[in-house]
């Protein structure tokens, strides 16, 4: 990486990143972390089961409602969220916490009869033993969002476009706020806002979005080149040849994420690939990827080139995996730290 950018243009694009305003439309989802001690666990009387006696409780910020913390505490100058609560406790929690990191939600519509997202994390633990995760509970909407709601958000989308430098559309769940009539929408904002980036991250609809920026890891990337086939059959090198291909119908880059083996990138008809920040273990991987969205797209916006962006993207989501049982977020200090301890290593000094 230290042959694809230094340490000076590293720390001039995070500094520009105070200038830039980015909007988040998605599903914005309370993580909540419920500790039991199984230790004080007794068998019911009613039941053969063995209850988790939740001792310590605490919430963050999760889904798309993670990709904006993770744009407020890298930075980024004003970070606005579009998106659909519920009238319950768990929108009550979410905005809370959006508001502590500073994200605006006048974009936010709520629908009473709508269920704000929640993912339950129940850590079974013990004194002296090992946490274990017990199976998450997931509070997710079956209904569709009523018409008025749809278009209400695209209605505060569209009047808030001409003061973003960008948009991500994190499209994490089948039932959420990126329906096929706000994907619609979405695509006639772009018309009226073009040179605008907007990047999307669809894990299950990535073929709606091509006239916009993609970034599917390669699995996703696997199944939207190559559809007839499965994922783990398709190659790298497909990949690459498929992205290249994609870039030059649509004038649009194209970043698929590879994991510890960072990403390729596809921009301006070339491939480069990034490699990725190696970090010893323990990690925990989960929300590394709305790390590298947000990072990826406020130093894009901030007129970074798509690899410069690509490796402060990798240098965030390095961080965040080092911080265990919960999604996390990187700073501009611990980015630049990161830097310094990757380029360190003879092993990341790529020829």
């Amino acid at each position: 990486m230290k042959t694809l950018i230094n340490r000076s243009r590293l720390e001039q694009i995070l500094s520009s990143l105070s200038r830039v305003a980015i909007g988040v439309l998605g599903d914005f989802t309370l993580d909540g972390y419920w500790h039991a001690d199984m230790q004080q666990s007794l068998l019911s009387r009613e039941t053969p089961l063995y209850p988790r006696p939740v001792v310590r409780e605490a919430y963050s910020l999760g889904g798309a409602a993670n990709t904006a913390w993770n744009l407020a505490d890298l930075g980024t100058g004003r970070v606005e969220g579009f998106s659909v609560t519920g009238s319950d406790w768990r929108g009550a929690i979410l905005s809370e916490l959006l508001a502590k990191s500073h994200i605006q939600t006048g974009g936010f519509i709520t629908q009473p009869d709508r269920c704000t997202p929640f993912f339950g994390k129940i850590i079974l633990t013990a004194p002296g033993r090992h946490f274990q995760e017990d199976a998450r509970l997931d509070f997710i909407n079956t209904q569709p969002l009523s018409p008025q709601t749809e278009q209400a958000l695209l209605e505060r989308l569209g009047a808030a476009m001409d003061t973003l430098d960008g948009l991500i559309v994190a499209d994490y769940q089948s039932s959420g706020v990126v329906t096929p009539y706000v994907a619609e929408g979405l695509r006639e904002i772009a018309r009226r806002s073009p040179g605008k980036p907007i990047i999307v991250d669809s894990r299950e609809r990535s073929d709606e979005f091509r006239q916009f920026i993609l970034k599917p890891n390669d699995s996703e990337a696997a199944r939207l080149f190559f559809p007839q086939r499965s994922a783990g059959q398709v190659s790298q090198a497909e990949l690459a040849t498929a992205a290249l291909q994609h870039t030059a119908q649509t004038d649009q880059p194209v970043i698929i994420t590879l994991g510890a083996q960072g990403c390729l990138v596809c921009a301006l008809g070339a491939l480069t690939h990034v490699p990725g920040v190696g970090v010893p273990s323990p990690i925990d991987t989960v929300g590394a990827g709305d790390a590298f969205l947000a990072a990826f797209t406020a130093a894009y916006a901030a007129r970074a080139s798509a690899v410069e962006a690509a490796c402060l993207a990798n240098l965030a989501a390095a961080v965040t995996v080092t911080k265990l049982g919960i999604t996390g977020t990187a700073s501009p200090a611990e980015v630049l730290a990161m830097y310094e301890r990757w380029t360190a290593q003879p092993s990341s000094r790529e020829g």
